[in-house]
């Protein structure tokens, strides 16, 4: 189901975006809320490049065209980690006050800069020649190193994804009710990315001992609450431009 999953998911976000820019284009010579912008647009690029190589006859094209087992699978997982990141960066653009931006952004360019060392660390410790960076191989320490790297950052960016997203929502309820709802169902996708990790990091501590359920089960509830996650972030973020901008009250809206 990995095809489908995330075949569906590249093409929710290019549509999302598409219609970011359509209002951007409108809305051009208003310059607010530009770091926003920008962290959308390279949040939705990272997230359609990382479900293409997510696709699994696309990710073993790419292993042999780079002649390296595994590569395809490690940028995929670098692209999630820009997406989340690059959505917390429009968050704090939205919530933070003008002063406090610049120190916001910066402490998660600190963070994900650290995590991505750390995973291109870990896989170049892996010996990937033999197995593969996925649940598959979780007993092993320097496959189980990564994910949890990977996992535990995806946990930490969605929380914060979901609970701004929610005040966002409740804030806007009164007079935008159609971008409330799409900051909701954003907020879900947040939430969805959290359950993605905590599944995955669980069934990975339960099978170091020993007491693991089926990885048939994990492997398909996994990758569907990923595709959750993302299609609720690409939607709810694409229904709230169009709520917040269908409307002279929507100019120079945030979103």
């Amino acid at each position: 189901m990995d095809g489908p999953i995330y075949g569906v998911c590249a093409l929710v976000t290019a549509v999302s975006a598409e219609i970011r820019l359509h209002y951007t284009r409108k809305r051009r010579n208003q310059a607010v809320y530009q770091i926003a912008h920008r962290a959308r647009m390279s949040a939705f690029a990272a997230c359609f490049i990382g479900s293409l190589l997510a696709i699994p006859t696309v990710a073993e094209a790419i292993d042999r065209l780079m002649d390296l087992n595994e590569v395809s699978s490690l940028t995929s997982d670098l692209a999630a980690v820009i997406f989340w990141a690059c959505l917390q960066v429009m968050i704090v653009d939205w919530t933070h006050s003008r002063s406090h931006v610049q120190a916001g952004v910066a402490v998660r360019i600190i963070a994900v800069c650290c995590v991505v060392a750390a995973m291109i660390w870990e896989f170049h410790m892996a010996d990937t020649a033999h197995t593969e960076l996925s649940a598959t191989y979780a007993r092993r320490s320097d496959v189980r190193l990564y994910l949890l790297t990977y996992l535990g950052f995806t946990a930490v960016a969605g929380l914060e994804i979901g609970a701004f997203s929610t005040g966002l929502a409740i804030a806007a309820w009164q007079q935008r009710r159609a971008a409330a709802t799409g900051l909701s169902i954003a907020a879900a996708g947040g939430i969805f990315g959290v359950a993605h990790a905590l599944s995955r990091s669980a069934y990975i501590i339960a099978d170091r001992t020993g007491h693991a359920w089926p990885l048939s089960v994990e492997n398909a509830v996994s990758p569907a609450l990923a595709g959750l996650s993302i299609i609720c972030v690409a939607t709810g973020l694409a229904l709230a431009t169009i709520g917040y901008n269908i409307s002279p009250k929507g100019a120079g809206s945030a979103v």
